[in-house]
């Protein structure tokens, strides 16, 4: 699934360490491209999310990517305002068992 009107690419990421009461997470930020305007985006994976999406064998930053294609697709428009889209634990989840996410999050 994605959004043809927009190009992403994968810029870079990083670890952050917990902080206070802010937890671990894993940081991937990505261009994304409409013809010659570009701006980036984050996707935020908290430690645990990203824990359980390797331990399943699952790819974070394809878990990252689709989060924010998701997004996209729903019509946010991603040049209104910087995109920091973070994963909730539940989603990450989800993506573990069946790698891809479910179409309307179901509220837990």
């Amino acid at each position: 699934m994605s959004d043809n009107r927009f190009q992403i690419a994968l810029v870079g990421w990083n670890r952050e360490r917990a902080f206070a009461k802010y937890p671990a997470a894993a940081i991937y930020t990505f261009a994304v491209r409409n013809g010659a305007v570009k701006t980036h985006a984050e996707v935020i994976l908290t430690d645990d999310g990203l824990e359980i999406i390797e331990r399943k064998g699952k790819d974070a930053r394809a878990a990252a990517r689709l989060a924010l294609e998701r997004l996209l697709v729903t019509g946010c428009n991603p040049f209104e305002g910087p995109i920091f889209l973070q994963v909730p634990y539940r989603q990450a989840e989800y993506f573990s068992k069946f790698g891809n996410f479910l179409t309307t999050f179901p509220s837990f």
